[in-house]
């Protein structure tokens, strides 16, 4: 029998992931905590065979890291020797994620609601040195427009746009003051191609595509690059499996991402310096369909 699990950035028309429980980040206040490398503690592996320190020095604050895309990239950031800021919405979570990080930095967490403006300007006033900024928070729903909620349109634009744009906004002005900075924002299959049931999502992954385009216009000559990765069908944990079959066959791959590779993406982002406005595509050839 096929295992389960979700699928990031899905299609609606094939996938319906729902949410549970209510979907807004809670509300925290700045809760923070720093961990360090233990060897005794069951370690998150990268998908690189070997790691080379090429992060060492830098902090990277990553969101949504306590699962799917973002806690893959936090685990390739910190194999690489970055020190890393993980944030995300539960705090047992996040600091067991922080916990289990390999590579020699030491790392901290943060849990709150990322789609309020105060919770960023208060975090920026504590770490005001972050490097490379990673906005892979977001919720989905699958619905069509007409029988969505208010809240949860709400809800679905202030955690995926609204999160996204505060944080750029409030860590790029230490970033533009000090002439150096990486800003990688994860978007969607969806903000490009659209797709029956998810108006809310799409349309909040294609404003993170015009905001990443927009800065990277606006801070390129600072110093400060600015980029995007749209995946396709990432596998995470949770849908059921005819649509996973169905899903499947759309993709000429004919398997679905996997989070680890989003974070060999967000490596190249984060390392090469002439990337500035480069949106990559992760979705089997999906789009090409």
């Amino acid at each position: 029998m096929l295992s389960k699990f979700t699928v990031q950035a899905t299609i609606p028309s094939l996938l319906r992931t729902h949410i549970s429980q209510p979907t807004r980040y809670t509300c925290l206040p700045a809760f923070k905590k720093s961990f360090s490398p233990s060897a005794s503690s069951a370690s998150i592996s990268s998908s690189a065979s070997a790691c080379s320190g090429r992060l060492s020095g830098k902090k990277c604050l990553i969101t949504g890291a306590s699962r799917g895309i973002g806690r893959a990239i936090a685990a390739r950031f910190a194999a690489e020797d970055a020190s890393c800021v993980l944030v995300g919405r539960n705090v047992s979570t996040i600091e067991k994620v922080a916990a289990e990080l390999e590579g020699k930095a030491r790392h901290q967490t943060r849990a709150g609601d990322v789609g309020d403006r105060a919770f960023w300007v208060e975090t920026a006033k504590e770490l005001k040195d972050i490097d490379i900024l990673v906005n892979a928070a977001g919720i989905t729903h699958s619905s069509l427009l007409l029988a969505t909620k208010p809240e949860l349109v709400e809800n679905i634009y202030r955690t995926n746009l609204l999160g996204t744009t505060w944080a750029c906004q409030v860590f790029a002005k230490n970033m533009v003051r000090r002439k150096a900075g990486c800003i990688i924002n994860v978007s969607s299959l969806l903000g490009v191609a659209g797709g029956r049931g998810s108006a809310a999502y799409a349309a909040s992954k294609a404003g993170i595509l015009g905001l990443t385009r927009a800065l990277a216009g606006e801070m390129g000559q600072s110093n400060i690059r600015v980029n995007a990765i749209v995946p396709g069908y990432i596998e995470t944990q949770m849908t059921d499996e005819n649509a996973r079959a169905q899903a499947l066959e759309a993709v000429p791959a004919k398997r679905f991402g996997k989070p680890e590779e989003i974070a060999d993406a967000a490596i190249f982002l984060a390392l090469n310096e002439y990337a500035n406005n480069c949106i990559i595509n992760l979705d089997g050839g999906l789009s090409a369909m």
